[in-house]
């Protein structure tokens, strides 16, 4: 009779186990699915962010050596006009220095999962370097 009572005292303990284990598999998968969407929306700044320089860079080629306000006007015209093509809501700050062009592209990202835990948007702020193509000829 000792023996019967102890069999049933472990019955169904199996399922509290299974549940906990799928809960923190399900917790890990948003986690690494989270941090994919911070890392390609980073990714994605990155890419807007070197062609906005690139086009700050070639908007005016002969004259980005100089840093006077209306080549700057210029440049910070053109990285913003390629940015909106993309159709992204991207803050961009240019300096020109030497001939190149140095860009901070800084937006607000998605992330997917976010607005579980509060944070449905991160900041990225990213770096890119531009210069004008010449031509020989």
């Amino acid at each position: 009779m000792l023996q019967r009572r102890r069999a049933n005292s472990d019955r169904g303990s199996i399922t509290p186990l299974v549940l906990g284990m799928t809960l923190c598999l399900l917790v890990l998968a948003a986690g690494v699915i989270a941090a994919g969407s911070a890392f390609l929306g980073g990714q994605r700044v990155q890419r807007i962010c070197d062609g906005a320089a690139n086009a700050a860079a070639n908007s005016a080629p002969s004259s980005i050596a100089r840093s006077d306000p209306s080549v700057t006007a210029a440049a910070l015209s053109a990285a913003y006009g390629y940015a909106s093509i993309r159709g992204n809501d991207i803050t961009i700050s240019i300096n020109l220095i030497d001939g190149v062009v140095r860009a901070r592209c800084s937006a607000d990202v998605p992330i997917t999962f976010g607005g579980v835990v509060g944070y449905p948007t991160l900041n990225r702020t990213v770096d890119s370097v531009g210069e004008p193509e010449y031509t020989v000829g």
